[in-house]
């Protein structure tokens, strides 16, 4: 097992490290937004728009990576889904139904036709969702960046 692990190295570490600055660049956009004038509209919707945009992308980049760690233990996983459920049986996912919602919200963006469920879920992104991704990748981080048998 070592040896797929050492086959994947490389592209696990990087997409680990991608999908880490896509997280500090979210929480950098929320804690800006949070700085916006109560009565700048334009500005709220804008930065509204990023967190949104830079939480699909940081989704899907999530869910990849775990395809990657996953498939380097010999496990074909192809969907977000998937990925979570084995990710829930390693322990590095708490509370399943948290992320079977983060998939929903993601699932959902593409068919948000209105303000206010756009609204809702930048707020569930901002409020619940990081939290979750970062302890996911701190999870990913101690149980298979920093494994000794990647040293």
């Amino acid at each position: 097992m070592s040896d797929l692990f050492d086959k994947y190295k490389e592209s696990i570490v990087l997409s680990y490290q991608y999908a880490f600055r896509l997280l500090l660049h979210l929480k950098n956009v929320i804690s800006a937004s949070q700085q916006v004038a109560a009565e700048d509209e334009l500005m709220k919707e804008v930065y509204r728009d990023s967190i949104v945009k830079k939480y699909e992308i940081l989704e899907d980049q999530l869910w990849k990576l775990l395809s990657k760690i996953f498939k380097a233990s010999g496990l074909e996983l192809h969907s977000p889904r998937a990925c979570y459920r084995q990710a829930f049986k390693e322990g590095w996912i708490e509370n399943i139904d948290i992320w079977n919602d983060i998939l929903s919200s993601r699932n959902a963006m593409a068919h948000v036709y209105n303000e206010e469920d756009y609204e809702q879920i930048k707020q569930k992104i901002v409020d619940q969702y990081v939290q979750q991704i970062e302890a996911l990748l701190q999870n990913i981080k101690e149980e298979v960046i920093d494994r000794d048998t990647w040293n």
